[in-house]
């Protein structure tokens, strides 16, 4: 990979959406145990994430959201997903947020993945704010989260609802430094 295709930190790097992506994209997007995180409520169809992927322009000032994939920078092998979202231009902040394939999980790439996510949102972009809602049993991603210098500002009591009932989550922030 060369320099001018990705975002790159610590052996980690954010690359545009290609339609190589599709299977990975819709692997990720239909992984069940993701969905609470996310809201997700639905399966996607690969034409859906087929059409998403053609039209997609990768312009948070447009769009108000960006996706990137994060890959192995050495080897180009993908590792998962680092999303901005509900950007807000006027107060200069976003939700943040990561997903990293099952079997690259507790490797350390998450904590690098939001790393770069961040350093790139607000070192590059300008982001003030970053923010992420955390389900308060996903202890590995607070963690992730809290090494990467996002407070836990509030709990949501009953914020997402899942199969079991309803579930508490964090509000965690990351001020720009």
């Amino acid at each position: 990979m060369n320099a001018t295709t990705h975002i790159e930190k610590n052996g980690i790097a954010l690359r545009a959406v290609e339609p190589t992506d599709l299977d990975f994209i819709y692997l990720a997007e239909n992984d069940a145990n993701a969905w609470n995180a996310s809201a997700t409520v639905a399966p996607m169809s690969r034409m859906m994430i087929q059409q998403y992927i053609e039209i997609y322009r990768a312009d948070l000032y447009a769009d108000r959201q960006l996706r990137l994939i994060a890959v192995d920078a050495t080897s180009g092998k993908r590792l998962g997903i680092a999303d901005l979202y509900d950007y807000d231009p006027r107060n200069n902040r976003a939700g943040v947020g990561i997903y990293i394939v099952p079997a690259m999980r507790q490797r350390g790439y998450g904590k690098r993945v939001l790393d770069l996510i961040c350093h790139y949102a607000q070192d590059f972009i300008g982001i003030h704010n970053l923010y992420a809602t955390i389900p308060t049993d996903n202890v590995p991603s607070r963690s992730i989260f809290a090494q990467c210098g996002f407070a836990e500002i509030a709990t949501l009591p009953h914020w997402i609802k899942t199969q079991q009932g309803y579930t508490s989550a964090v509000f965690t922030s990351k001020i720009a430094e």
